[in-house]
């Protein structure tokens, strides 16, 4: 077998070539299926980067990353094995041609996703002082995604040791570049104080010797941008090609390659021999099996509770929630040197908008991360830093903003553990208040985490008043995947609970990592239970005397400390002895949080009547006597338990 590692620059081109030419042949006999993204034409520029780098640097790539991933890896056989679908494959067949993870090489497919990923990569290795670097690969195309600027910007303002590499093929999919592009690349990149360079796949020795450069410059912390003039000589995909023939064919001539290939009687033997090889290596592998569903399966998050274990709970509260919060996170700041805060404006003096943060700088300075208005790429950054070994914190200063961010939660902190055959995990924390009550209005006061539920290995946990939010950070820190935390902005200066006054409630909570709490009535049976989480508790508990006095009955009021996944099955055996199940949220009832309670209860407890309350499905109003009837309140729960019973 040839040694890749042992071979020159044109013979690994040449490689890159030779495998995604039999990608393509392997198509047209209905042997690959899904999709392919050819790299022919453009060779040289991964070469070129990927000669300069270190085996311990990282790369980030895109959906166009095969020569990335060759030049990178000298490794082509898991390669073909990957898109075979074959369990010897990079990934276990499962991330196909676009999404690849072997040592410290990434690519997925959404364009620019990992942008900002790479950036934490870089920010990682300036932390550690390991004199690594991350390589980020993107095309022109991508030059339209708004992350790629919130990813400069964090490189430039940090000096962090990170490469852009633009490959510019001249069209975006079917789109050519002077339809899809203002300005030019250099003078965006230029605009962000990056150190930028031009070079093309048509000369050679000027590409190599200016990738040389600034590869050495990001080494130095001086973080650069490399725009390769190329052109891609295959379609977009397998066959969806409708540019100029005459464009191609010019484009075809004066590939170096091709004009090598024709003269250089030593890489004409290389390319006979290498596609020999090729070809053995698939008639080796052809009748491999791929990864079984068994061993596919397993979400990190678990909804499992086996035997419920109830301790006494005091619901008085002995500090304000935000106390509580800044108390935990001095703590594990101090004792852990991998934790690290990101976010808006969280350094002190200011320590956040509603002060989390505040003296966490004196602590450990290099650890407190302040950033611009970035959501998306701060939570892309925190996924970066993440891959290094750091267990970050990322803080989004209102809830509402998290939709900022959805792209990088769904695409990549979701996905990399199975989408990468289970290789590695992202612990991130992604904290952020949700709510309403200060009269803040419609994109500041929203409760808006339900888009997040369903999302696998996007673990959703909420605080609340009864319970210490030490207690629930604590059991985050045990596990290695991305948790949402909910706060809720009016809990955290709360000093006290409001308690029925009609009869003696006694509180308990499940011995588990993120307790379930209840609260029942001493001396009476519950007939109704009342489900709810975060913010809701208070206005839960607020109604429980109306209810006696309108009603005379009592409600079993039951907290949840995880929304998703949900443990639906501990409910159930917890709801048992009640009638009638009502949930309450903040957000609107609609697709929500209730929808997916009552959808699993009934599933397996279909002899009861259920309810959902939540707040009204409008624009939260600045107004405070608007906005406290357009919230959920008291009164809407005691109008769910008159409907209901």
């Amino acid at each position: 077998m040839i040694n890749l590692s042992n071979i020159d620059e044109l013979e690994l081109a040449t490689t890159i070539r030779a495998v995604e030419e039999k990608f393509l042949s392997l198509f047209e006999e209905n042997l690959l299926n899904g999709t392919v993204h050819t790299c022919i034409g453009q060779e040289l520029s991964a070469v070129s980067v990927c000669k300069y780098l270190n085996s311990d640097d990282y790369v980030f790539s895109n959906h166009r990353g095969h020569g990335h991933y060759i030049a990178f890896t000298k490794d082509y056989q898991t390669l073909i094995s990957e898109l075979l679908g074959k369990s010897s494959g990079i990934c276990g067949g499962i991330g196909g041609s676009q999404h690849l993870c072997n040592g410290n090489f990434f690519s997925n497919g959404p364009q620019g996703s990992l942008t900002p990923v790479a950036v934490g990569a870089a920010k990682a290795c300036k932390q550690l002082k390991n004199d690594k670097i991350a390589v980020c690969f993107i095309g022109d195309g991508t030059m339209g995604e708004g992350i790629i600027y919130e990813s400069m910007n964090l490189a430039s303002l940090y000096d962090l040791p990170i490469l852009f590499v633009c490959e510019n093929n001249q069209y975006a999919q079917s789109t050519p570049i002077s339809n899809n592009l203002a300005g030019s690349i250099f003078d965006r990149a230029k605009a962000f104080g990056l150190n930028v360079q031009k070079a093309d796949t048509w000369n050679k020795d000027d590409l190599f010797e200016k990738t040389n450069r600034v590869i050495s410059a990001a080494r130095a912390c001086k973080p650069s941008f490399l725009v390769i003039e190329t052109y891609r000589l295959k379609a977009h995909s397998k066959g969806d090609d409708d540019r100029d023939e005459n464009e191609i064919k010019h484009y075809y001539n004066i590939d170096h390659l091709n004009n090598e290939l024709k003269k250089n009687e030593n890489l004409i033997e290389f390319n006979k021999n290498i596609k020999n090889e090729i070809d053995r290596y698939v008639e080796q592998i052809i009748g491999e099996g791929g990864i079984t569903l068994e061993s596919y399966l397993g979400d990190q998050n678990s909804n499992k509770i086996n035997q419920i274990t109830w301790l006494k709970q005091n619901p008085e509260i002995e500090k304000k929630q935000i106390t509580q919060i800044n108390d935990y996170f001095k703590n594990i700041l101090e004792k852990n040197d991998k934790v690290v805060f990101i976010g808006e404006d969280i350094k002190d003096p200011y320590g956040g908008a509603f002060k989390a943060t505040k003296d966490l700088t004196n602590i450990k300075m290099d650890n407190i991360i302040s950033t611009p208005i970035s959501e998306a790429a701060i939570v892309g950054m925190g996924i970066g830093m993440s891959l290094l070994g750091f267990r970050p914190v990322v803080e989004i200063m209102f809830g509402d903003f998290i939709s900022y961010s959805f792209d990088q939660i769904l695409s990549n902190a979701s996905k990399f553990y199975h989408m990468f055959n289970k290789q590695l995990s992202i612990p991130l924390i992604i904290r952020t208040p949700m709510g309403g009550g200060r009269g803040y209005g419609p994109t500041h006061s929203q409760t808006i985490e339900k888009f997040f539920i369903g999302i696998n290995n996007i673990q959703i946990v909420a605080l609340n008043t009864l319970i210490d939010s030490k207690e629930i950070y604590s059991s985050i820190e045990k596990y290695n995947h991305t948790t949402i935390v909910v706060e809720n902005k009016l809990d955290y200066g709360r000093l006290q609970n409001k308690l029925p006054n009609t009869i003696e409630y006694l509180f308990q909570k499940s011995k588990t990592d993120y307790p379930i709490i209840t609260g029942l009535p001493k001396d009476l049976k519950p007939e109704i239970s009342i489900i709810t989480y975060g913010g809701s508790v208070h206005p839960s508990l607020e109604a429980i005397d109306e209810i006696f006095y309108e009603f005379e009955i009592l409600p079993k009021i039951i907290v949840l400390s995880k929304i998703y996944p949900l443990p639906i099955e501990a409910l159930a055996e917890i709801i048992e002895d009640t009638k009638h199940i009502i949930t309450v949220e903040e957000s609107n009832i609609e697709g929500g949080f209730g929808s997916e309670i009552i959808a699993g209860l009934v599933e397996l407890c279909n002899n009861k009547s259920y309810c959902r309350i939540g707040s009204k499905n409008i624009p939260i109003p600045s107004t405070k006597s608007l906005e406290k009837k357009v919230l959920i309140n008291s009164e809407d729960i005691i109008s769910g338990v008159r409907k209901i019973i």
